[in-house]
């Protein structure tokens, strides 16, 4: 069997709208508990089913205005892992859950959430790996600090990120307030997974997260 064929990335995607009116609890995102999507179950001929996203149990809010000097991201280039990425716009399905990127090799901007460039933490996600080999974050795990990330906007402005850490950490212990919790200053996170695969599930068991401040 493929090596690939039994590993598909999931990112764990914990965001919520209301992350952006600060209204975070340990555990808990905007009053609304997150849980996870269950467990994918293997296909005909072994090879596990493509999972879903974790669920988030809440309404979706609305979309951010756009300041003046701000439009949606484009695109995001890390030079150093070799990172080059058109960006899909996420948000939240009918039933609460976040829609995952719908391409192995795009990274998906949660844009209900903080634009990059604004005062907040700005989410990008991206699966690690799939069916069939390495996907668009698979990378990311190599970064340095001081590695630099950048922003493309629709308007052609680049944003330059700093990176200032990475952090992994058990998807069943996910930091939620220290994550997505506001910033006083524009932050990027860079999420996927990380660390062991499950087999049984079709997940790995922890995420990865890197962390940015936008410099001038």
């Amino acid at each position: 069997m493929n090596k690939w064929a039994a590993r598909i990335g999931l990112v764990t995607m914990l965001v919520a709208g209301a992350i952006v009116a600060g209204s975070v609890n340990s555990g808990r995102i905007g009053g609304s508990t997150v849980t996870a999507s269950p467990a994918p179950q293997p296909a005909a001929g072994g090879y596990p089913k493509r999972p879903g996203p974790t669920r988030l149990v809440g309404a979706e809010s609305p979309a951010p205005s756009l300041p003046a000097d701000l439009s949606a991201p484009w695109r995001l280039r890390v030079a150093a892992v070799g990172i080059d990425t058109a960006l899909q716009p996420l948000g939240l399905l009918a039933d609460g859950s976040l829609a995952a990127p719908s391409e192995w090799q795009t990274a998906g901007w949660y844009s209900r959430g903080v634009i990059p460039g604004q005062a907040g933490p700005a989410i990008i996600a991206g699966h690690v790996d799939s069916v069939t080999g390495p996907a668009v974050f698979f990378r990311l795990r190599e970064l340095h600090l001081g590695d630099r990330a950048i922003v493309q906007q629709k308007d052609g402005r680049l944003l330059t990120f700093v990176i200032d850490t990475l952090d992994r950490y058990p998807k069943d212990r996910f930091p939620a307030k220290a994550v997505y919790g506001l910033t006083p200053q524009p932050t990027l996170r860079l999420i996927t997974c990380t660390g062991d695969f499950d087999a049984r599930a079709g997940s790995y068991l922890d995420n990865l997260v890197v962390s940015a401040h936008l410099v001038p």
